[in-house]
């Protein structure tokens, strides 16, 4: 079983600054693409390789409508999209290849939240121990 290194400060760094520069680039609508260029696209995170040769950037759209071919669509156009970023990118030796996947944190947590909301699971979270005499601690 082999044990993942967590990232460089290097990494952080630089998927940092490349989060921003893509964060710019959506909001500024530069990219000349119809379904693109109307979405509104959040980059959470980008993950960078310890080489810094590869970005993957988890994106997310604010609407859902937008989220069916997202993905597919933004790895369509990453040449693209990386030399509109590259400019803004002061301090590293060169651009690493783009890489878009959807984040699914959003989803996960809207699971997460219904199956809080149940009436079974918040019956059981509102339960006080001390209701059950039958019950040893």
């Amino acid at each position: 079983m082999s044990k993942k290194r967590p990232p460089s400060q290097r990494q952080l760094r630089a998927g940092e600054t490349i989060r921003h520069a893509l964060g710019e680039t959506f909001i500024a609508r530069k990219l000349d693409e119809p379904g693109l260029d109307t979405a509104t696209i959040t980059v959470t995170e980008v993950e960078i390789t310890p080489d810094l040769k590869l970005a993957t950037a988890w994106v997310r759209p604010l609407m859902d409508k937008d989220a069916e071919g997202l993905e597919e669509r933004l790895n369509a156009v990453r040449r693209r999209i990386r030399g509109l970023i590259t400019p803004r990118l002061r301090g590293m030796k060169y651009m690493p290849a783009l890489r878009f996947r959807l984040d699914p944190a959003a989803d996960q947590a809207a699971r997460i939240d219904e199956l809080l909301r149940d009436p079974k699971v918040a019956r059981d979270l509102n339960k006080n121990p001390q209701d059950n005499p039958n019950d040893e601690d």
